[in-house]
């Protein structure tokens, strides 16, 4: 049908447009004579053409087309003028079967039947948009019957685009129509079997992963079918069992999926996942979410039944075969762009059913005898962009607030109290009253040695501060004053209790109760100890219990779920691993790297240890604000951990002259870096550095850029400070770009700090004391603010 779209005809018909508009005022029998003779002139071609003795000519099919125009403008005209009484022409229409006679003779003009079918679908989107009353109309036999032949002959067709737009357009009108007169849905969804029982459903499928206005308006026409078979117990039946929506769902997202770009050439050392800007500049991944978004729609509106088919294929045909082996595959560059994929679509959902599929799959699934979150942990370790990208999905992970995600990460192995000595048990739900905890991580700050400048060194700054400098920037706070740190703790306190508030135990040592008092595990009993724990945690339930398949649900033993031993990263686990799990273990391990890793490793480290102080589970926070417990040998609390940096960090700038002016040229470097964040934020139109370039073997360059992102909305996440934290909110807040320079270097009272700290190494552990120091106020403040929120609340009722 290609040539058709060139031909001669149809550039005749571009050319004409739209309905001609109708005059005004127009005697109402005149008009009623001028629609007359038009059909009149068009029936006689229509004569010649159903009576078979020569072809439809291109003359002919131009002259029904312009009959039919004029006709068209005659009907608006007569709608627009309102009053039952001036219906002449639209009775005349439908008395006189014109819509069906148009329906027949079109079927026989062989290659220009599509011009015909296209001026049909105008006349009922014409007669919908003006006619008063469009349920009355709808239930004219002269004007369903023909319109249902038309739409029936229209499913498994190919299009002409123009046909497509308005076909789509036509089926929308008739979906808003229908959700606004649902008792009207029977005339559309007959008793027939097969794609022509509810034809408008039928022929929307295929569009669903359309781009541009065809695929929205498709999607939308779906979505409003969706809400329909809520109140409808058929429809809901046969599109759950008889119609193929929820494979071409599911499927599609793999078509589109395999689309998206394996490998993002990043150019920034910070970059950790997609930006706001990075989606709307690589138009595969919009297209993407575009699906997504319309699938979280669907089990939004649905009937259940809809609803459970829709989220098994999900699983099924898009997480398990596609999102999984991308997850697990062997390509580091690969891993660390699925990786960061995964973390955006986690972002991007808000249904609960859909997301509870995404976290059956990270928490359940298993490939080669390996859950996928067992894989993503062990990924933890290393300094490299994959551990980046991993932090920043555990970062969002944790940010959902799901019991059973805590589950597997912390609780299951917290739960038997095994990380503390026995005769401290009962001391883990006990609060810090006198708020000692704060104290002793303020007391953990950086010791700054203080030394006398040399003549070398003064001449290698490139400039040199006075002592009335030095005093005054010595209470450079990065995050303003520690009310600020208080009023972000608060907030994240109150954030998370809330959303913990349905969770069905209060993981305090007694909620669920420990059932077997562990010995701790030697190389001989590991095994005999490791068999969370499990049989300790049988009975374990949460929020979030739909993360098991409910096939494997028990009637009789309900909230009950199995939770697998801890992940098989080495051949004999390390003891701290069973003990408070592999995941807090790696961040703690990663954190005593503190003075090694990048500052961008860091930030996204610290932040993801202080979403966790946010909770306000007392085996949690025994662990990490609790200073005064004694835990077992083998495993490390946070405060033995900054104790330890504490002493490798003095110890270190002990060995190096005018620390102390660097560490005040590193904490303004800081900043000014803040404010130039700012600065960028506050002019959102200026370019940003964040770029791709798509290239032929399906990479994407990913430029440098310093950004938040957020695509539910989320509340700010606390941070260290304000300036810290827009280096490091990587999932939270409004985005703000910016364009950075290659070498960039802030210049403040005359000195640099890039050319004052030559030593990378120097420099590194410079930044790490500043950022160490800002995070130990961050600390401070959550842990006094989880005592002021456990006074103010009263405890929950048993």
């Amino acid at each position: 049908m290609n040539w058709l779209r060139n031909s001669p005809i149809r550039v005749s018909l571009r050319g004409r447009g739209t309905t001609s508009s109708p005059p005004k005022e127009c005697d109402p029998a005149a008009c009623f004579d001028s629609f007359k003779h038009h059909w009149q002139q068009a029936q006689n071609i229509i004569n010649k053409i159903q009576g078979g003795t020569e072809g439809a000519t291109q003359d002919d099919i131009l002259s029904v087309v312009n009959n039919l125009d004029q006709m068209q403008t005659l009907l608006v005209l007569e709608l627009k003028r309102g009053g039952r009484e001036e219906r002449a022409c639209l009775d005349f229409l439908l008395s006189q079967s014109i819509l069906d006679q148009l329906l027949t003779s079109s079927s026989l003009t062989g290659l220009y039947s599509n011009i015909l079918r296209l001026e049909q679908l105008k006349v009922y989107e014409m007669l919908l948009t003006h006619a008063p009353q469009q349920q009355l109309l709808l239930t004219q036999e002269p004007f369903l019957r023909p319109l249902l032949r038309l739409l029936t002959s229209c499913i498994n067709e190919c299009f002409p685009a123009d046909i497509e737009k308005r076909l789509i357009l036509l089926l929308n009108q008739l979906c808003v129509c229908l959700t606004h007169n649902p008792e009207y849905l029977d005339l559309f969804f007959t008793e027939s079997t097969g794609p022509g029982r509810f034809v408008i459903f039928s022929l929307l499928v295929p569009y669903v992963h359309r781009e541009g206005g065809v695929g929205h308006q498709a999607r939308d026409a779906m979505l409003l079918c969706m809400g329909l078979s809520k109140k409808n117990e058929a429809l809901a039946s046969y599109i759950a069992d008889k119609s193929n929506v929820c494979p071409v769902l599911a499927t599609g997202l793999s078509g589109l999926y395999s689309r998206l770009p394996r490998k993002l050439l990043i150019e920034s050392e910070e970059w950790h996942c997609f930006t706001p800007d990075d989606v709307i500049e690589l138009p595969e991944l919009t297209h993407f979410l575009a699906s997504l978004e319309f699938c979280n729609a669907v089990v939004q509106v649905a009937h259940p039944l809809v609803q459970a088919q829709m989220l098994e294929f999900v699983h099924h045909g898009f997480l398990v075969p596609v999102v999984g082996p991308a997850l697990l595959q062997n390509m580091v560059e690969e891993l660390v762009t699925s990786t960061a994929y995964l973390e955006l679509f986690l972002r991007s959902i808000s249904e609960p059913g859909l997301l509870k599929v995404f976290l059956r799959f990270i928490v359940v699934d298993h490939y080669d005898g390996e859950r996928v979150i067992d894989k993503l942990i062990s990924r933890l370790a290393g300094k490299t962009q994959l551990c980046m990208v991993t932090i920043s999905l555990f970062n969002t992970l944790i940010g959902l607030h799901c019991e059973d995600v805590m589950l597997e990460l912390v609780f299951k192995y917290l739960t038997c109290c095994s990380h503390v000595m026995l005769s401290q048990r009962k001391r883990i739900k006990d609060m810090d009253v006198y708020c000692r905890s704060a104290e002793r991580l303020l007391a953990l700050s950086v010791a700054v040695p203080r030394r006398r400048k040399t003549n070398s060194s003064s001449s290698s700054s490139g400039g040199s501060l006075s002592s009335q400098s030095s005093q005054s920037l010595r209470h450079v706070s990065l995050h303003g004053d520690f009310g600020a740190y208080l009023a972000t703790a608060r907030a994240s306190i109150a954030a998370t209790w809330l959303a913990c508030g349905a969770w069905t135990h209060a993981y305090d040592g007694e909620s669920p109760p420990p059932r077997a008092a562990l010995v701790l595990p030697t190389d001989s009993n590991r095994n005999l100890a490791q068999k969370a724990t499990e049989e300790s945690l049988a009975s374990v339930s949460s929020g979030y219990h739909s993360l098991q398949p409910d096939s494997e649900v028990r009637e009789d033993s309900p909230l009950v779920t199995n939770r697998s031993s801890a992940p098989s990263f080495h051949s004999t686990p390390d003891i701290a691993w069973i003990v408070s799990g592999p995941f807090l273990d790696l961040l703690l391990r990663q954190l005593e790297n503190m003075m090694t890793n990048s500052v961008y490793l860091n930030l996204q480290l610290t932040g993801l240890i202080s979403r966790l102080a946010a909770f306000s589970q007392p085996l949690l926070l025994s662990l990490l604000l609790n200073h005064s417990l004694v835990f077992q040998p083998s495993v490390r609390s946070l405060f033995q951990v900054l104790g330890s940096l504490k002493q490798r960090l003095d110890a270190y700038l002990n060995m190096h002259d005018n620390v102390e002016e660097l560490l005040l040229e590193a904490r303004l470097f800081l900043v000014c870096r803040e404010e130039t964040l700012a600065n960028a934020k506050r002019h959102p139109h200026e370019p940003a550095a964040s770029t791709y370039a798509p290239s032929t073997n399906g990479t994407s360059r990913r430029g440098t850029s310093i950004a938040d992102s957020s695509f539910k909305g989320e509340a700010k996440r606390l941070s260290i400070s304000s300036a810290l934290s827009v280096l490091k909110r990587a999932t939270q807040g409004a985005f703000s770009p910016v364009r950075e320079q290659p070498a960039i270097e802030y210049s403040v009272n005359g000195f640099r700090l890039a050319k004052r700290a030559e030593n990378s190494e120097l420099k590194n552990v410079v930044l790490c004391a500043v950022l160490f120091d800002e995070w130990l106020k961050e600390l401070a403040a959550l842990a006094l603010e989880h005592v002021a929120s456990h006074q103010a609340v009263p405890p929950p009722e048993k």
